[in-house]
């Protein structure tokens, strides 16, 4: 898709992933990366990027009402936040050497690897 999406898909857009990462805990990649390049047409890296800054607000949300319901484990979230910081950074320069295609099959792998481990578990 070259153009700008419409306001209308992108906010529908937003409304899908944003339903399933409440339901999943599952806010950015998993969830939002298949909506923005099948519904939205963005290239694999340019999804995964506009999906990790998404993520901040579907993470504020979810920790809002998650909060209020004390599903939370506030002593394991600065300790995971802060290698996440580090992962995240590390995973975006890896990012960069990475054609979209290998990226899209690396992506594609993954969450077939973690659909798997799910229906297991």
């Amino acid at each position: 898709m070259s153009q700008a999406p419409s306001t209308a898909r992108a906010t529908i857009t937003g409304v899908v992933g944003g339903v399933f990462a409440g339901l999943t805990g599952v806010g950015g990649g998993a969830v939002m990366i298949p909506l923005l390049t099948s519904l939205i047409g963005l290239r694999q890296k340019l999804a995964h990027g506009t999906s990790l800054a998404i993520l901040l607000f579907i993470g504020i949300a979810g920790f809002v009402v998650y909060a209020a319901t004390e599903d939370l484990n506030f002593e394991l979230i600065p300790m995971i936040a802060v290698g996440s910081i580090v992962g995240a950074v590390i995973g975006a320069r890896w990012l960069q050497k990475l054609s979209d295609r290998r990226l899209r099959q690396a992506f594609a792998v993954y969450l077939f690897v973690v659909g798997i481990r799910m229906f297991i578990d």
